[in-house]
This record gives structure tokens, C-alpha cells and sequence, in this order.
């Protein structure tokens, strides 16, 4: 009786996760009930109905009558889905196919995930306020809205065009678009309202418009609309469209930060066209000889390049350009201003822009203490535990995807995983699941040749061994694409993701990971020396680090490109107690947005990590922008090494060095709406800067409205007192 008890309870634990495994094969210790638990929304995600594939024609019923159901790894189209209040849909990590999905109108907090609609449409349905709403890592899918209202939700991973239309009733209000990516087909993006009831607070953060063959965007009629990384690539490709890559008409304010990429073809349409009261740019870059403003606008710009042509018409806007083309000036409607504006009416009009209403910033992320699994004592726990190295390549070689039940998982070899959108390895959670090194000298995870695809890894602890995953041409030529991969902590390690030489890592959405005690977390180890080739180029492209956790790491992050690296952004992340957050070199649109940045030492006193040397005592070496970060409790001496950099809505409240101001000869900071507790740095370097309503405790001359520092010497052009507060990353 006993025996036959043990035999229901192990088939029913087994059977009903759908694991075929032997335990005496795998040789599995069930995790210590030592309080670890899996992430927030590892738990949830866990927590729904598990809709096996066989079953996917009752999608809809699941849903109906479960609330939130996820699925297997395949194909679920075939049946159309309706998402109702509260309903939550998980795809597998691996991106489950599915038909077309319907938000119903009213609903609030429905989750979309892990989801392939493939040619599909997401449809947010008219007739009530649809609103907390989360739609993230959906793939080439069409989200489409006619005369809806849509407030506060969340769209976060998106591929696929955006087409809101609201022209006629309704809007849509304080959405987040976070890293939205697109292409081939036109238009991209489609966002319009009305006079009535106007749309405003949506701000898109990281967005790739790539080789649209026609026209790319379409807004018109919205209040407000903000975008912070804009990169376009060949719009227009095959000149099927007419229109200017950014396309804006009717529009109140606009405000577009980090705006790069460029057109293939040798007469292109402008990079912008825009009608508006007033539009800002900061860092901006792409520029056509066509770029076209309406002659009713304001123009801000601080720090970019290019001019432009107002439209036919009575100038009725005004032109404030700070520090055009490295100019290190500033000059209102073409006249350079070198002594504080006396005229009243010039004064109220730039103040009037500057100092507009104040809006709520975004929440800060709440931070979850990472699972820790096997506690301090790891590496003497591991000691004569048997090698499960081939059970769990077995699985990868004969299931693609190796999905592994929660247990502790010792390998003495390296674990190889082909890049080809096929393979992957998946946990029960990062509290759950560890692979854990025997020794620690070798990768855990070797991934093996592949072009412009990717593998699967979720839901795990990687921890010991020398890398975590191991990235190189060793095993043939490597170029990912459009990787994905969440809820991945790495420990201990030497590298916990290293690149070693591959060709390139494009497009990509990094999620939750955890690195943690490692010499570095990211390492990108590029070729020497670029040939200007795809042979030797090596890059990391427009990936997105998305709640992301450093800590205690001596380098966080090294990317030190050989080939600049593009629109690369770190969102939602954490840097806590490393020494280095931030290594890098050779970025172009660098992005950190509502990041903290906490106890950081600063770089080691002598040694190297990688191939590269430290030099300064910094928080950051590298050229970023940054967007309502706040660095607080770092002791490095210096909080930046810098050339250039561009920074809003930021708290510096470290009483330390900003700018290393030791490496350049020359160099432009640009600080918007922010607090600086510390010292900017020293009078040998040629320190130039734009200061816009922001706060300096040690500097009272440069806490005005409007400041330009040329050579170290501060001008107030607005002498006004500031009054910084975030105006980018903001809700109405």
C-alpha cells in the first residue's frame, strides 16, 4: 500500500506539470525550503492554467472560465480570442502562435504575453475606457484602435505596427510604448486625435523604424507626444510613400530625444516634418537637407545637428538652438546670445517653454531581493554531487527546448545550445531551478553557429562555472537577432554573458535578469580592429536591458565597441554595489531611462577585467543619455568619465566629482531639469555645457533657467532662478 500511495502522489506531481523524467536518472535535489521563492511575476505566470496544445480549440472557454491560462509551446491559431477585465494569456517563452485577439471594450488589466500573432491583429475594441493593461513581447502582430479610449497601459516589446485613430471620438492617454520595432510595411506608426478630446502623456522609449518601403509615421491632432530614442533606417525604401520619416501635423507639444539612424537613399524624404506649438529635441543627430518645421512652431534644441526650412507662411514661431552643430552657443532666432536676454517678451516666451506644467514622473520600480536558491554555502554544497551534464543536453538535443522541473542541476561540461529559434533550456523559476557548475572552469552555456536567429532561456538560476552563456565563434559564425530572454539570474561568475568576437547581437529584449557576484555581467568582447566589414564588425544593436539587476559586479555592463554600437538602452534598471556600473565606449544613442544607480565603489584600484584596463575612478565611463536616473550612496570619485552626455529629470545627489574631466581635451555636458549635488570637475578640459533649469548645490550662477558653460564659463541667458523637475518620462 505504501508503495502503491508513492507511486500515485510521483505520477500525479509529475504527470500533471507534463515533466517525463526520471528522477533517479536526473538525479534532482528538490530545492531547501530556505524562504526562496521565484520573482512576482514568476509566481503569476506560474500560477495560470496550463492549456495543453492538444486542447488550444477552448482557448476562449480556458480563459472564460480560469481568468488566466498559459500555453505550451506550438501553435494555438485557428480560433480568434477575445480578452475580457482581468484575463491574462501567457504565451511560452519561446513565443506561442496565435489568431487575432480583441481587448473588449471596458476592460481593465488584461495581459498579453510571450505571444506570436503573426500577421494578426490585436484589436482594442470602442466603447469603454480600456485602461492597466499590459501587452509585452508580442512579435509581428498589428496592434489597430478606431475611436477608443485607451489610458495607462503598457506596451513593452512590440513588433509589429501601431495604429491608434482616434480622430473622430475618443483617445488615448499616458500609454507607455516601450521598445517598439518595425518595418518593411507602411505606415509603422499611426497615432491621431481630436480637438475635443484630446490625447496626450503617451511616450514611446525606444523605437526602430527599419526600412519601411513607404511612408513610416502618421500623427495628427494629439496634444502632447513624446519620444526618447528614435532610430530610423532607410524609410521610404522603395519610394512608395511621399511623406517625411517623422510625420506630424496638428500637433501641440513634441518633444524627441536621441533621434538617429539615417536613409539609404541619395534623395530621401525628411527626416521630419512636424506642425506643432512647440517642439524639443535634444541629442539629435539624423538630419536631411529636406527637414521642414511649420511656421507657427517653437523650436528647442539643445545639442544636435542640422537646419532646417520653416514652411510658407508669417513666422510666428521662435527659434532657440543651443549648442547646434557642437557650436557651443546659443543663439535665438539666429542671433547668438552671450549676455543674459533683457527683452520681457523673449523672456516669457522661453520661460513659458521651459518651465511648462508639471506632470507626475514615472513610478520607480520597486526592487524584489533576487532568489538565492543555494545560499552562501554553494560552492561547498556542490562538492561530489554527480554530473547531470548529459541529462539535460539529452533534452536540448532531443526536445529542442529542455524544460527542466524546479531541482538543483550539477554539470561538470559545457552545456551546448544551437542558435537556430529551435532550442533553449527553461526553468520553474529563478527561485526554483539552478544549473550549477561543478568547477568553475568552464562556460555553463556554449551556444553553437547561427545567423540572424536566436535560443530560449527563461526561468532559471545559471550559477558558478566561468560564463553563464557563452556567446563566440568557436563553434561557427554567430549573429543573434530578435533574442529573447527573461527571468535569468547568473552568479558567480567570471562573465555572466560574454560575446566573444561574434558578428553581431541585434534587436534585442533582455528581461528581469540578475547578475550578480560576477568580475562582469554583460561582457561585449569585440574583434580588433574593425575593417569596416561584416567579417570584423562585431556590434551590439538596439537591445533593450529591461528591469534588469547589477550587483556587487566588478563591471556591470562592458561594451567597448570596436564598430559603434546603436540605440542600445538600459530601462527600469538596477546598479547596486559595483564597482563599474557602466563600461563602455563607441555608442551611438546610449540610452539610461529611470534607472538607480546606488553604492557604487568606482573602478579598481589597479588590474584589468576583460581586455580592458580600468583608467578612472568612475560610476560610468562612456557617453550616454540619461532620463529621471537617480544616483544616490556611490563613493567612486568621479560619477561620470565622459566626453559627451545628455541628461533630464536626473538626481546627482552624491556629494562627488561629477566629470572625471582628466581623458578629453575637450568636452559637452547637457543637464536638463535636474538636481547636481556634486563638483562638475576640474579647469584643465574644455568643459562645455547646456544647463537648463536645473540645480547645482556648489555652483548658485549656474542654478538658472537658462545657462550656456563655454570653456568652463558659465553665461545665464535666462536668469531666472530654476526649479528642475522631470518633464520626459511623465504621466498627465
Amino acid at each position: 500500500m505504501k508503495n502503491l500511495i508513492f507511486f500515485l502522489f510521483f505520477s500525479t506531481a509529475v504527470f500533471s506539470q507534463n515533466y517525463q523524467y526520471s528522477i533517479e536518472e536526473a538525479q534532482v535535489k528538490p530545492p531547501v525550503d530556505n524562504g526562496t521563492n521565484n520573482q512576482l511575476e514568476e509566481i503569476e505566470y506560474f500560477k495560470a492554467y496550463l492549456l495543453p496544445i492538444a486542447q488550444k480549440g477552448t482557448i476562449q472557454a480556458a480563459l472564460d472560465k480560469y481568468g488566466s491560462i498559459r500555453l505550451e509551446k506550438g501553435d494555438y491559431s485557428g480560433v480568434d480570442i477575445i480578452m475580457k477585465n482581468g484575463q491574462k494569456l501567457y504565451g511560452h517563452p519561446s513565443l506561442t502562435k496565435v489568431s487575432n485577439i480583441t481587448i473588449e471594450a471596458g476592460s481593465s488589466n488584461v495581459r498579453l504575453e510571450n505571444l506570436f500573432p503573426s500577421d494578426k491583429f490585436i484589436t482594442i475594441q470602442s466603447g469603454g475606457i480600456i485602461s492597466g493593461c499590459v501587452f509585452k513581447t508580442i512579435k509581428w502582430a498589428t496592434l489597430r484602435a478606431t475611436n477608443v479610449m485607451f489610458v495607462g497601459n503598457s506596451i513593452i516589446d512590440f513588433g509589429g505596427p501601431i495604429r491608434i485613430d482616434c480622430s473622430q471620438s475618443g483617445y488615448f492617454r499616458n500609454n507607455k510604448i516601450i521598445k517598439h520595432q518595425t518595418g518593411t510595411v507602411s505606415n509603422l506608426l499611426v497615432m491621431k486625435g481630436n480637438n475635443t478630446t484630446p490625447s496626450y502623456g503617451n511616450v514611446h522609449l525606444h523605437t526602430n523604424f527599419l526600412t519601411p518601403h513607404g511612408d513610416t509615421t502618421d500623427l495628427d491632432g494629439l496634444q502632447a507626444a513624446t519620444f526618447v530614442g528614435l532610430d530610423a533606417e532607410g524609410w521610404n525604401l522603395l519610394k512608395e510613400g511621399t511623406k517625411a520619416m517623422f510625420s506630424a501635423k496638428n500637433m501641440g507639444n513634441v518633444k524627441i530625444t536621441d533621434f538617429g539612424g539615417g536613409s539609404y537613399e541619395t534623395d530621401p524624404t525628411p527626416s521630419y516634418d512636424i506642425d506643432a506649438n512647440n517642439v524639443l529635441f535634444y541629442n539629435k543627430f539624423l538630419r536631411t537637407p529636406t527637414d521642414v518645421l511649420s511656421a507657427k512652431a517653437n523650436m528647442f534644441l539643445v545639442f544636435g545637428a542640422g537646419n532646417y526650412t520653416r514652411k510658407s507662411g508669417t513666422v510666428t514661431g521662435f527659434d532657440l538652438l543651443a549648442n547646434l552643430d557642437a557650436s557651443n552657443a546659443i543663439k535665438y532666432n539666429g542671433a547668438a546670445q552671450t549676455a543674459a536676454i533683457k527683452d520681457n517678451t523673449i523672456i516669457t516666451a522661453l520661460s513659458n517653454t521651459i518651465k511648462e506644467t508639471p506632470h507626475n514622473p514615472w513610478t520607480r520600480t520597486s526592487w524584489e531581493t533576487l532568489p538565492d536558491p543555494l545560499g552562501p554555502d554553494w560552492k561547498k554544497n556542490r562538492e561530489n554531487k554527480a554530473d547531470q551534464t548529459k541529462y539535460i543536453q539529452d533534452l536540448i538535443d532531443t526536445k529542442g527546448i529542455a524544460e527542466l522541473p524546479a531541482g538543483f542541476f550539477y554539470i561538470k561540461s559545457t552545456l551546448k545550445l544551437p542558435i537556430d529559434s529551435k532550442h533553449g533550456i527553461i526553468g520553474q523559476g529563478t527561485g526554483k531551478t539552478v544549473i550549477v557548475g561543478l568547477t568553475d572552469d568552464f562556460p555553463l552555456i556554449s551556444l553553437t553557429g547561427g545567423q540572424d536567429t536566436n535560443f530560449t532561456l527563461a526561468n532559471l538560476t545559471l550559477q558558478g562555472g566561468s560564463v553563464g552563456v557563452y556567446s563566440s565563434q568557436d563553434f561557427g559564425t554567430q549573429h543573434m537577432a530578435m533574442q529573447k530572454m527573461k527571468f535569468v539570474i547568473f552568479r558567480d561568475q567570471t562573465y555572466g554573458i560574454q560575446l566573444k568576437r561574434i558578428r553581431g547581437f541585434d534587436n534585442n529584449f533582455l528581461e528581469n535578469l540578475g547578475f550578480v557576484n560576477c568580475k562582469i555581467g554583460f561582457f561585449q568582447d569585440p574583434l580588433y580592429p574593425w575593417a569596416n566589414d561584416n567579417d570584423t564588425s562585431s556590434f551590439v544593436d538596439k537591445t533593450m536591458f529591461y528591469k534588469n539587476q547589477f550587483i556587487n559586479c566588478g563591471m556591470a555592463v562592458s561594451m567597448r565597441a570596436t564598430r559603434a554600437d546603436n540605440l542600445n538602452a538600459w530601462v527600469d534598471c538596477k546598479f547596486d554595489s559595483n564597482e563599474t556600473a557602466l563600461n563602455i565606449s563607441a555608442q551611438n544613442y546610449a540610452i539610461a531611462a529611470n534607472c538607480d544607480f546606488t553604492n557604487n565603489r568606482g573602478s579598481l584600484p589597479s588590474g584589468s577585467v576583460g581586455d580592458y584596463t580600468y583608467k578612472e575612478n568612475a560610476v560610468i565611463n562612456g557617453d550616454l543619455s540619461y532620463y529621471s536616473c537617480n544616483f544616490k550612496n556611490n563613493s567612486a570619485a568621479f560619477v561620470f568619465n565622459s566626453k559627451s552626455s545628455t541628461m533630464e529629470g536626473c538626481n546627482l545627489l552624491d556629494n562627488i566629482t561629477v566629470f572625471a574631466n582628466t581623458i578629453y581635451y575637450e568636452e559637452n555636458h547637457n543637464i536638463i531639469n535636474s538636481t547636481v549635488n556634486g563638483r562638475l570637475g576640474g579647469a584643465t578640459v574644455k568643459t562645455h555645457g547646456i544647463f537648463v533649469n536645473s540645480t547645482f548645490s556648489n555652483y548658485p550662477e549656474y542654478s538658472k533657467l537658462l545657462v550656456n558653460l563655454k570653456e568652463n564659463v558659465p553665461t545665464a541667458i535666462l536668469d531666472e532662478k530654476s526649479n528642475p523637475y522631470p518633464q520626459i518620462l511623465v504621466t498627465h
